[in-house]
C-alpha cells in the first residue's frame, strides 16, 4: 500500500495536517485532559470529528443526532480511564458496520489496535445462521472470541451496552425485551466475570426495571420505606464499628452498603427468601490504608461483635478470578442485628467496582499486575472453548454457564490452589489440571480418602486424581460436571470416540463389500485411492469410513465406485516404473494368468518373471506373492492397458444357500443367462440346513463378475456369495518362481 491514505468520502481523513477540527465538546475536553496528554486528547478529538462526520444525517430512534451515542460511550469510558485506543475506538466503534469507511483508512490515521477493537464490537450481522437464536449465539461467539485477544473490546462493547439500555425507552417493546433478556443473561455476567461491579448493577437494574417496570416500583418503594426505620440503626452502628477501629490505631472510613435492585430481587426470587429476612441484614464496607489494616479490622469486629460461624471468606490470600479482593465476615450486632462486612484497601475497592479497567493489566502480555490475571486466564479460555464447541449454540452456552460463578478454592497434592466454581466435582479439578488428565481420569482421593468422582467439593479441601493411559471420558460426566472447560472438553472427546468408532466401523464395511470381490483397501494406494475419492466426492479416506460408519454413506455404493476406478484405462492409471498390458502381452512378451488367484481384467495385479512361461500376472492379494518376497527383485508393478481382443478371464466363486431341490439349477441358469461359461462345479453339505456351491466361471472383466455376484446375491435361497483369490483345494499352479 502506498504511504497515501486509501480515498474515502471522509473529508477530515483526507485532511493530512488535521486542521481546522471541530472541537470536542466541553465535558470530553475536560475529562480526557485530567489524564491524557495535548498529543493523545488531538488524537481523541480526531476520532470524535471521524464519528461526527460519518454519522452525519443520521438519527437514534429518539429524534436525537446519532453521534450522540458514541459520545456517551467515550464519556462512560473517559470516566473509567481507560487508555487512548479504547477512547477512539469508542468514538468510532459503528463506522465500520454503519457507515462507508475502510479499515485500512482508519489503520493509517489510528493504527491496528483501534480498529481491531471496533471490529471486535461491530454487531457482525452478515454471517447466514439458521434461526434468531443460532444468530444470536454467532453474533456472541464473535465477540467473546476477539475480546479474548484484547480485553479492551469488552470494555468498550459493555460501555456501549450501558448507554443502549440508558435510552432503551425508545425502542419497540419486542426490541426492548430482547435487549433487557441479552444485559441479565449475558452482559451483566461478563462485567462482573472481569470484576466491573459498578456497571454491572446498572445494566442489570435498568434491565430489570424494564423488563419488570411494576415489580421494580413495588420493591423501590418497600426498599425506601424500610429504610426510614433503618437509619438510626445505621449511623449507630457506622458511629461503633469507626470508634472500635479508631480506638485501636486504625484509620478507616465506614460505609453502609446498599444493595443493586436486581441483586435483592435475585435473591427473593431464587433463595426463596422473604423480602423483610434479606433486608433485615444490615452491610457495611470498612475502607483502610492497608493489608495489614485490613486483617487487624477483622479482628478488632470479631472482638467487638460475635462472628457467625462459617460465614468468613479470605478473598484477601484468595482472590477471586475476576481479581476481587476483600475480607467478609457476618457479625451479630445490636439486639441481634446481623451485620455483613466488607473490609478492603482503597485499591481494593477500585478493582472490585471498575474491576480490568482499574489498572493497567491489559495494556501488555507482559503485565504483572495480578489483579488482571484471572479475568485475562478466563477470556484466553474462550479460546479452547470455541475450538471444542460443535456450533455456536454449544459455544454460547458454555461460555453462558461459566459466568454465573461462584468459586470454592481446593489445594493439589503440591499445595497449589484451584478456584472451581462452586459445585465442582473431581472430574471439573482434573480437567482444570489439564485437558490430558481429566480424559485419563479413573478415580480420586478427596483429603486421602477414595471418593466417588461426582461428589460435590468443598473449599479447603485436598484432591489426587488417579489417571489410566486406557480411559477415555463418560458420558454420564456430563450429568455432574459443573465448570465449562471440563464440559467442553468432554463433549470434544466424546466427539472424537464417536468418530473413531465409526471409522472403524466403516472400515469394517468397506473392506466386507470389497471382499466379495478378492479386493482390499490394500489394493488401493496412491493415484488409485484419490481416483476413488474424486469419484465418491470426499478429501480422505479417513473422512469416507466415518460417513459409512454414521450411516452417511452405503457400502455397497462406495464398493462399485472403487470397482469403477479400477477397471479405468490404463493409460489413465499409469504409474511410473509399471508394466503396461496390452491386449495379453507386455512390451510384446506373451504372459499368462495365474491359477491360483485367478486374476479378471479390471483387478489390481503384479507381475513375476517365469523361466519356463515369461511373464505370470497374479492378483496383487495372492498368498504365493507373500511366500515369495525374499525374491522380491523378480516382481514388478503392472496394470492392465486396452483390452481390445475381447477374452475370458476364469474366476472361482463360493455361494452358501439354503439346501433345497432345484438350487443348483437355478444358480446354473444365472451363469446361462450372462452368458458364463461354467467349467467347473462341485457342491458341499454344510448342515442339514446349508449348502456350499463353488464354480469357476469364465468373465469378461471384473464388472462383469460382479454383475454375476449381484445377481446370485438377489435370489432368495442364497445366504452368501464371494469371489475366491486363493483356493486352498487349487494344487496346479506351480510355485517354485
Amino acid at each position: 500500500m502506498s504511504d497515501q491514505l486509501a480515498a474515502t468520502n471522509l473529508s477530515v481523513l483526507n485532511n493530512p495536517d488535521q486542521s481546522n477540527l471541530v472541537r470536542l465538546p466541553q465535558d470530553i475536553f475536560k475529562k480526557a485532559s485530567s489524564y491524557f496528554d495535548k498529543k493523545e486528547v488531538k488524537k481523541i478529538n480526531l476520532a470524535y470529528c471521524v464519528a461526527l462526520e460519518a454519522h452525519e444525517g443520521q438519527l437514534r430512534r429518539d429524534g436525537s443526532p446519532y453521534i450522540s451515542h458514541p459520545v456517551e460511550v467515550a464519556s462512560i469510558l473517559l470516566d473509567l480511564k481507560v487508555d487512548l485506543e479504547s477512547v477512539c475506538a469508542g468514538f468510532m466503534h459503528d463506522v465500520l458496520e454503519d457507515c462507508d469507511v475502510q479499515k485500512t483508512t482508519l489503520e493509517k490515521m489510528f493504527g491496528k489496535d483501534v480498529v481491531s477493537i471496533i471490529d471486535g464490537v461491530s454487531k457482525l450481522n452478515k454471517m447466514d445462521f439458521k434461526n434468531i437464536a443460532e444468530r444470536n449465539a454467532g453474533s456472541f461467539q464473535k465477540m467473546a472470541l476477539a475480546m479474548s485477544k484484547d480485553i479492551r473490546v469488552i470494555l468498550v462493547k459493555l460501555c456501549d451496552r450501558l448507554h443502549n439500555m440508558r435510552t432503551i425507552d425508545f425502542l419497540p417493546r419486542d426490541k426492548q425485551i430482547q435487549k433487557c433478556i441479552e444485559t441479565l443473561d449475558v452482559y451483566g455476567p461478563i462485567a462482573i466475570r472481569i470484576g466491573m461491579q459498578n456497571l454491572r448493577e446498572e445494566l442489570e437494574d435498568r434491565a430489570f426495571k424494564c423488563l419488570h417496570p411494576m415489580r421494580a416500583r413495588l420493591l423501590k418503594s418497600a426498599i425506601k420505606n424500610a429504610k426510614r426505620g433503618r437509619e438510626r440503626i445505621v449511623y449507630k452502628l457506622k458511629k461503633e464499628i469507626k470508634k472500635n477501629l479508631k480506638d485501636n490505631g486504625v484509620q478507616a472510613t465506614v460505609k453502609g452498603r446498599q444493595k443493586s435492585l436486581f441483586s435483592l430481587y435475585r435473591k427473593i426470587k431464587y433463595r426463596k427468601r422473604p423480602f423483610n429476612e434479606i433486608l433485615d441484614v444490615f452491610a457495611f464496607r470498612i475502607i483502610v490504608n492497608s493489608v495489614d489494616d485490613a486483617y487487624r479490622s477483622l479482628g478488632i469486629v470479631h472482638n467487638f461483635y460475635k462472628p457467625i460461624e462459617n460465614r468468613f471468606k479470605d478473598y484477601v490470600a484468595i482472590p477471586k478470578s475476576n481479581g476481587y479482593q476483600a475480607l467478609h465476615t457476618t457479625l451479630i450486632a445490636l439486639e441481634g442485628i446481623p451485620i455483613e462486612v466488607q473490609i478492603q484497601t482503597k485499591n481494593m475497592v477500585e478493582i472490585a467496582e471498575n474491576g480490568v479497567a482499574a489498572h493497567w493489566a491489559y495494556k501488555t502480555e507482559k503485565s504483572d499486575a495480578s489483579e488482571g490475571l484471572g479475568a485475562r486466564k478466563w477470556l484466553k479460555s474462550i479460546i479452547d472453548y470455541d475450538k471444542e464447541a460443535e456450533n455456536s449454540n454449544e459455544f454460547f452456552e458454555t461460555i453462558k454457564s461459566d459466568l454465573f460463578n461462584n468459586e470454592v478454592y481446593v489445594f493439589t497434592p503440591d499445595g497449589d490452589i484451584l478456584n472451581l466454581k462452586n459445585g465442582a466435582t473431581p472430574i471439573d479439578f482434573a480437567y482444570e489440571l489439564h485437558t490430558d488428565i481429566g480424559n485419563k481420569t479413573v478415580g480420586c482421593k478427596v483429603n486421602r480418602k477414595y471418593a466417588p468422582l461426582n461428589i460435590q467439593l468443598e473449599s479447603g479441601q485436598s484432591i489426587e486424581i488417579e489417571v489410566s493411559e486406557d480411559a477415555e471420558p463418560s458420558p454420564a460426566w456430563l450429568n455432574f460436571v459443573t465448570t465449562s472447560k471440563a464440559r467442553s472438553a468432554i463433549r470434544s472427546s466424546l466427539r472424537q470416540q464417536k468418530i473413531s468408532q465409526a471409522r472403524k466401523a466403516g472400515k469394517v464395511m468397506l473392506e466386507s463389500e470389497l471382499a466379495r470381490s478378492g479386493l482390499s483397501l490394500e489394493d488401493y494406494r496412491g493415484s488409485r485411492l484419490q481416483g476413488v475419492l474424486k469419484l465418491l466426492g470426499v478429501d480422505s479416506l479417513n473422512n469416507l469410513l466415518t460417513d459409512l460408519g454414521l450411516g452417511r454413506k452405503t457400502g455397497a455404493i462406495v464398493a462399485e465406485k472403487f470397482f469403477e476406478e479400477i477397471q479405468a484405462k490404463g493409460s489413465k492409471n499409469k504409474v511410473s516404473g509399471s508394466l503396461i498390458l496390452e491386449d495379453h502381452n507386455i512390451e510384446g512378451v506373451t504372459v499368462v494368468y495365474a491359477k491360483c488367484c485367478m486374476p479378471v481384467y479390471g483387478d489390481p495385479i503384479k507381475a513375476h518373471t517365469d523361466t519356463d512361461r515369461g511373464i505370470v500376472i497374479h492378483h496383487s492379494r495372492c498368498r504365493q506373492l507373500s511366500k515369495n518376497r525374499d525374491d522380491a527383485s523378480r516382481f514388478f508393478s503392472a496394470i492392465w492397458g486396452d483390452n481390445r481382443q475381447e477374452r475370458f478371464y476364469r474366476a472361482h466363486i463360493k455361494i452358501v444357500g439354503e439346501d433345497r431341490p432345484g438350487s443348483l439349477a437355478d444358480l446354473a441358469s444365472v451363469f446361462a443367462k450372462m452368458n458364463i461359461n461354467i467349467s467347473n462345479a462341485r457342491t458341499r453339505d454344510l448342515d442339514t440346513k446349508f449348502t456350499e456351491f463353488m464354480f469357476e466361471g469364465d468373465v469378461l472383466n471384473l464388472q462383469h463378475l460382479q454383475a454375476l455376484m449381484k445377481k446370485i446375491r438377489s435370489k432368495k435361497f442364497v445366504n452368501s456369495c464371494v469371489r475366491i483369490i486363493n483356493d486352498a483345494k487349487s494344487k496346479n499352479e506351480k510355485t517354485n518362481y
